[in-house]
């Protein structure tokens, strides 16, 4: 195997050579990059290898941003086509498409897909979505369907306590809102609410079935939820429900169906599609709503903060209303923006993943690190390490304190460490892969989270659930168990009905902390 160069990072040597660190990942999963980490917390990065192949660890925030970058060296996309495969069944047709084989200008000998802007399914497919959620009149379309069905959800709960589980709510209330923006008055998930179960199964398992050996042996649910969840999208396409569904499922099906996928291929994409709008935004909301329910003091704070942007208003048909304008969640409600970013940094361990495909040298823009980097080689930038490092966030890492996220706490930051916090927080992954749902995601969760704050009491949330282990694929941990609660409406809030829309303020999602600023 032999060792490594010398301006390579630090190879780390497992207990038990070839195998250790295959072993190790397949332990402690998300968390053994975080836990080698910590035994070198002064090295900007390092290396494992595993049989013959080389793992780059980058720890450090300069580092990381560099590989963003630069997206000739560092490429994303053969990783998506790998996982495309494997977790969503795709057949050998569809993956010539996605590979990029199809296309009128593939050179066998070429760059993977054709190069970062070639012609190829997938750089039409994200810039696609790009367009459809970047801030404009499609993001407001898909904001305005997902708050007007979480509105339906919080106003039958009136008159009386509901007893709930409170993740496993959270996760139908939020699943159900986003496929019906998504999809329409036809949305197969609303018709039928078994599907919850059959995303969330996949979701659970999903790794399982990347290994594609005896799938319906070893992640049986998955593959069963993957099957049903595409039976129900195969009749909803086959009846052209699309057309009534969302500007974005109808340029996904044109673009699908322009490169020429199988019906049954495009029924198969739809679980992705579920799978990449709700997977990390309902553990997020679920983690937000527990760190401020359990602090009397800050639900208070936020509660006044968010009465500040609720209208009370009698409706044509006399009903009272409480409109809440989320564009004035930055300029009104700084400290709910503030526990929204630090439960991200506290919950969100992902771990963005990119393939070496020339040799390259990775520089820092700030500090000597300089390290050669070889090809063929995988660069793992685990967040997790980032997110918690003393040497960036101060003694408190590990504690939560929403406070570091204020304009003024951050205002009074000494340069050095602010630049390091603002490019060691990337719970939304960076470069031209920057997730292109960030936007919806914080507006749903923002405007979930106040909703239920301000308008709702709910009992039995005493303290911050513990934290269940986190599986490799996954971003947010879930809690290790479900917490039963009490929501009913506070005093003053009864008989209202619930509204949110936009308009008054203005957004700016750079200074909302959703677009990767390096500075």
């Amino acid at each position: 195997m032999g060792e490594l160069d010398a301006d390579e990072p630090i190879l780390l040597k497992p207990r038990f050579p070839l195998i250790g660190h295959l072993f190790g990942m397949l332990r402690w999963q998300v968390g053994y990059m975080q836990m080698l980490s910590s035994k070198i917390p002064t090295h900007p990065a390092f290396t494992l290898r595993i049989f013959s192949s080389r793992i780059y660890v980058i720890c450090d925030p300069s580092l990381i941003q560099a590989v963003y970058r630069n997206t000739k060296a560092f490429d994303f996309g053969q990783f998506v086509v790998e996982s495309s495969q494997r977790a969503f069944d795709i057949g050998e047709a569809g993956m010539k498409i996605i590979r990029g084989e199809t296309a009128p200008s593939y050179d066998p000998h070429g760059p993977y897909l054709n190069g970062n802007n070639g012609d190829s399914y997938l750089n039409e497919h994200h810039k696609l979505m790009l367009e459809a959620l970047s801030p404009g009149t499609g993001l407001s379309e898909l904001n305005k369907g997902v708050l007007d069905k979480v509105a339906e959800h919080l106003n039958v709960i009136d008159g009386g306590e509901k007893r709930v589980g409170l993740y496993r709510w959270v996760r139908d209330v939020l699943t159900l809102a986003t496929a019906d923006a998504l999809y329409g008055p036809h949305d197969p998930m609303n018709a039928d609410h078994s599907l919850i179960d059959n995303l969330w199964d996949f979701e659970e398992n999903m790794t399982l079935l990347m290994l594609n050996l005896l799938p319906t042996v070893i992640a049986p649910k998955a593959y069963k939820g993957r099957a049903t969840i595409k039976s129900a999208f195969t009749k909803y396409y086959e009846n052209h429900y699309e057309l009534t569904g969302s500007t974005l499922i109808r340029a996904h099906l044109a673009c699908a169906q322009k490169w020429g996928f199988t019906p049954d291929d495009i029924a198969n994409f739809e679980i992705s599609t579920l799978f990449l709008a709700t997977t990390n935004s309902v553990p997020t909301s679920f983690w937000q709503l527990s760190y401020i329910l359990s602090s009397k003091s800050l639900l208070e704070q936020i509660q006044k903060e968010v009465q500040g942007i609720v209208k009370r208003e009698k409706s044509e048909d006399g009903i009272e209303e409480a409109v809440m304008d989320i564009t004035l969640f930055q300029s009104h409600c700084p400290l709910l923006v503030a526990t929204f970013h630090e439960t991200l940094r506290l919950i969100d361990a992902a771990t963005s993943v990119r393939a070496v495909v020339e040799p390259t040298t990775l520089t820092s823009t700030t500090s000597s690190s300089s390290f050669s980097l070889k090809s063929p080689s995988v660069i793992q930038l685990p967040s997790g390490i980032t997110h918690t490092s003393t040497s960036i966030w101060g003694i408190d890492a590990s504690s939560f304190n929403p406070e570091r996220f204020l304009p003024e706490a951050k205002s009074k930051l000494d340069k050095e460490t602010r630049r390091k916090q603002n490019q060691g927080y990337f719970p939304f992954g960076g470069g031209k892969h920057l997730c292109p749902g960030r936007h919806f995601a914080m507006m749903e969760i923002l405007a979930f989270v106040a909703g239920i704050v301000v308008g709702f009491e709910v009992q039995g949330m005493d303290s911050v659930p513990e934290r269940a282990f986190q599986k490799l694929g996954t971003a947010v941990r879930k809690p290790v168990a479900d917490v039963e609660v009490g929501v009913r409406r506070r005093a003053g809030w009864e008989g209202v009905k619930w509204r949110f829309e936009g308009g008054r303020g203005r957004l700016d999602f750079k200074a909302l902390g959703t677009d990767s600023d390096e500075e």
